[in-house]
């Protein structure tokens, strides 16, 4: 079943130093023991219980959605690879950020392009608007904040580089174990969405 397009996102930060943390909790408590973490020790280390409790339903939902084995891969992996992973964990979350991700930025290294502009951005939003009620319905300023987390997320797992104003368009190393644990997993949608693959 297809996710309902959310604009959830604009609260949510990459968090994948505490998204391996967690992770790793997973192996020797349950969700109620980590949830109990998050809140009365502060694990997140938020200043407001309520930004705690925002971070820790993010994080449990993008892990819920990882298969087991790239969770397994996640907590033993390498910075670079952990950022991989999170940012997978956010496209099978966030709709809008997978379509993003594979109608754009996909096509662009596909057809050997070197900059993701903000024009780009916005004439996927508007044709996503054209399609969805749901994405029609967010305020410029919604727009305007997705495009700068969505930018920031990017930036941050090294899929562009530059100021934010250019953009230019990087190709991060895929870690092969990462590749084949997709492949395994009927998950090459978001392999292809990172790497341009047809």
């Amino acid at each position: 079943m297809m996710m309902e397009y959310s604009a959830a996102g604009v609260k949510y930060l990459l968090w994948y130093v505490e998204t391996k943390e967690t992770a790793k909790l997973m192996q020797t408590h349950n969700w109620k023991e980590i949830h109990q973490l998050a809140i009365e020790e502060n694990i997140y280390q938020q200043k407001a219980t309520a930004r705690a409790q925002s971070e820790f339903g993010c994080i449990k939902k993008r892990l819920e959605a990882l298969p087991e084995d790239l969770i397994q891969k996640m907590i033993t992996a390498d910075i670079q690879t952990a950022k991989i992973i999170t940012f997978i964990s956010c496209m099978m979350t966030d709709r809008l950020l997978f379509e993003m991700m594979h109608e754009v930025y996909r096509n662009k290294i596909h057809y050997g392009e070197t900059n993701i502009s903000d024009a780009d951005f916005n004439i996927f939003i508007q044709n996503k608007r054209e399609q969805s009620e749901k994405v029609e319905s967010f305020s410029d300023a919604t727009v305007k904040k997705l495009k700068q987390v969505y930018t920031k997320y990017m930036l941050e797992v090294g899929l562009i580089s530059g100021k934010p104003s250019e953009r230019i368009i990087a190709h991060p190393y895929i870690d092969t174990d990462v590749r084949m644990i997709l492949m395994n997993n009927h998950m090459e949608q978001y392999l292809y969405a990172l790497t341009g693959e047809a």
